[in-house]
């Protein structure tokens, strides 16, 4: 699992989301150049991890999505 931290904004401009998660849990963004992983807080803020290239945050994302999904499917009997 990722570590996340408080998301704090880097540039005066809006951050885009590329993608959001099935269940809208997680939204993969960039901003100023970068591209991390958004998550809701317990506070109503936001969190981020993996902050970085395109390639080392979309490998997280990828991880991030495959463990949603299966969290998402019934129990087999």
């Amino acid at each position: 699992m990722p570590t996340w931290y408080p998301h704090q904004r880097r540039s005066p401009r809006p951050l885009r989301v590329r993608e959001w998660s099935c269940c809208d849990e997680y939204q993969l963004c960039s901003e100023a150049g970068q591209y991390f992983i958004l998550r809701r807080a317990a506070d109503g803020g936001y969190e981020e991890t993996s902050r970085g290239i395109y390639t080392r945050t979309r490998a997280v994302w990828d991880e991030l999505i495959a463990e949603l999904a299966r969290s998402h499917r019934p129990p087999t009997p």
